[in-house]
């Protein structure tokens, strides 16, 4: 119930759902847990992804301002820095883990293009 969105911990109460034992602190503590625990565990996906790919090389031919997924900040600073992996690019200032979840992608689907498809005889 506390995932909804404008149903709150006092909310509880009229249902007798609450537990009087907890201080304030605590109730809002678990609202706010609840309500942003997906994004809490979308967001440590993806630094554990970041993590894996952390030494997965970067083409030295990369046109960085050609990935359009890519913020402009981060376009910017990555033509510049020219990183070697996908770790140096994640600790490059101004860009973002969604920066380099969209490069990963963006690496992901090159690869795939690149590579020919067998075709069963």
């Amino acid at each position: 119930m506390l995932r909804r969105s404008g149903f709150h911990y006092e909310d509880l109460q009229r249902y007798g759902l609450n537990n009087p034992a907890l201080s304030q602190a605590e109730r809002e503590g678990a609202e706010i847990d609840i309500k942003y625990a997906g994004y809490i565990q979308r967001q440590q996906n993806q630094i554990e992804q970041i993590a894996r790919a952390a030494h997965r090389p970067l083409p030295a031919d990369l046109d960085y301002m050609a990935i359009a997924t890519l913020s402009k900040e981060s376009r910017e600073k990555l033509s510049k820095v020219k990183p070697l992996t996908i770790g140096q690019a994640a600790r490059t200032g101004g860009v973002n883990p969604a920066d380099i979840n969209a490069l990963l992608i963006y690496l992901e689907l090159r690869d795939r293009l690149a590579t020919p498809v067998a075709v069963e005889k």
